[in-house]
């Protein structure tokens, strides 16, 4: 148990308390922000803070956090949770009050912390389809919405199936990303990672992909993906994931994920 943070106050976890009424518990009506944290520091802020706004804005919520502010909030408690390595999340709930019209515009805001590591080599996965459900394309499916049955289902196939995880689709049938993570291809050299307007989430180390490279935006097929030189899925936590196999077929080229994870340890060795 450590320190949290929740409606301007740090209290101990212990001695939280989540009312009935919460709107997130309710209605689904909130989103949240996970950040890697390196030695002490929060990585690739500048990405989650604008995610963060642009969560705000989708769900109609005030945002009076400026960047200032939040990255205070978070480093007093990356301070008194002695945290080094590890996580901090951002859990964001429309304010009490109305049933599905809401009576307020205001946020409440809880941010706790997880103990964890650096960012390491990452094992290649397995990935799966999930065939069952269909993620919408509008700015909803962008953000990181409290409403993440479709992942959490996907997942949940994945494992039954014995994959490491499963590629989601969206309502026009292209492939979109993974449950957790953002999806990349390569291609004869070229790098391709579907566009925002296909519903895929705007993940924090997918900007820091298209910020370091040349990244051509398309829709993916499932023939896009099978004939792929080199699959790879990335996410705020882990960094770049290479995928050995995408159902059936064996992928054995991980020389770009390599490169793109060796870069991200080498950036936080130096943080």
């Amino acid at each position: 148990m450590g320190v949290v943070f929740r409606n301007s106050e740090f209290t101990n976890e212990q001695d939280l308390i989540i009312k009935s009424s919460n709107r997130a518990f309710n209605y689904g009506d909130g989103f949240f922000e996970t950040i890697k944290i390196i030695n002490t520091k929060p990585f690739n802020f500048s990405a989650h803070y604008a995610r963060f706004s642009l969560a705000c804005k989708v769900l109609k919520l005030k945002n009076e956090e400026t960047v200032s502010s939040l990255l205070s909030v978070i480093n007093s408690l990356i301070n008194q949770n002695k945290l080094i390595n590890g996580s901090v999340k951002i859990h964001i709930s429309r304010e009490e009050g109305g049933r599905y019209q809401p009576k307020s515009q205001n946020c409440e805001m809880m941010i706790n912390t997880c103990s964890g590591f650096g960012f390491e080599q990452n094992i290649p996965v397995s990935l799966c389809v999930f065939p069952d459900e269909l993620k919408t394309m509008g700015s909803l499916s962008n953000i990181k919405s409290v409403n993440a049955a479709v992942s959490v289902l996907g997942a949940i196939h994945a494992k039954e199936l014995g994959f490491d995880n499963a590629i989601l689709k969206n309502t026009k049938g292209n492939y979109i990303e993974a449950t957790n993570s953002s999806l990349f291809i390569i291609k004869d050299n070229v790098i391709y990672t579907p566009p925002l307007s296909d519903g895929c989430i705007d993940g924090t180390m997918r900007v820091w992909v298209l910020n370091n490279d040349k990244v051509v935006e398309k829709s993916l097929s499932l023939a896009d993906i099978k004939q792929s030189d080199e699959v790879f899925i990335t996410n705020a936590l882990t960094g770049i994931t290479a995928v050995k196999g995408v159902e059936e077929i064996i992928f054995t080229d991980f020389n770009y994920a390599n490169k793109l994870q060796n870069k991200l340890i080498s950036l936080s060795l130096g943080l």
